[in-house]
């Protein structure tokens, strides 16, 4: 068997994988033409998100064309696999997400709030579903992952005087 041979099979691999590859390449030049137009970040995630997957379900239809369509059993073991796979991409996002309310629901912190967290000091000045952005002492911007705040340290030296004579 020679390189020939393989050929037919070899070729809508590559070109699945080119394609994929290029959907990322476009996706990242459409978030940085995007930010230069200075898009909303909700605005630019989006486009990614649009461009990236049009890329994928182009690869994903090169290969289902080339090799023709699934059993049951191989569509549900590549449904299963990318369940996985989802799953494992978006379990960090889910924690900040679920640690984000509950920091909110306990009333733990407030906008303005001053706050030490391991070893940023400062202002909270923006508290979202995913992360808290503190003005530090020294004027620069920290982000912390919701999550983190919930599991480490966190001294508020804001909240004795608003939550005095509930705990």
């Amino acid at each position: 068997m020679t390189w020939i041979d393989l050929l037919p099979t070899l070729v809508p691999v590559a070109v699945a994988i080119a394609l994929a590859v290029a959907g990322f390449i476009l996706a990242d030049a459409a978030a940085k033409w995007l930010h230069r137009r200075q898009a909303a970040p909700p605005t630019v995630r989006l486009a990614r998100l649009a461009v990236t997957t049009i890329g994928l379900l182009l690869a994903a239809a090169t290969i289902f064309v080339a090799y023709g369509p699934l059993t049951v059993a191989g569509g549900l073991t590549v449904s299963a696999i990318v369940a996985l796979v989802v799953s494992l991409a978006i379990s960090t996002i889910i924690g900040n997400v679920l640690s984000g309310v509950i920091l909110l629901r306990d009333r733990v912190l407030r906008l303005g709030d001053r706050i030490e967290f391991s070893s940023v000091k400062g202002t909270v000045v923006r508290i979202g579903l995913v992360t808290v952005w503190i003005r530090m002492d020294d004027g620069g911007l920290a982000s912390v992952s919701n999550s983190n705040l919930l599991s480490g340290p966190l001294v508020n030296r804001s909240a004795p005087s608003r939550l005095e004579g509930e705990y």
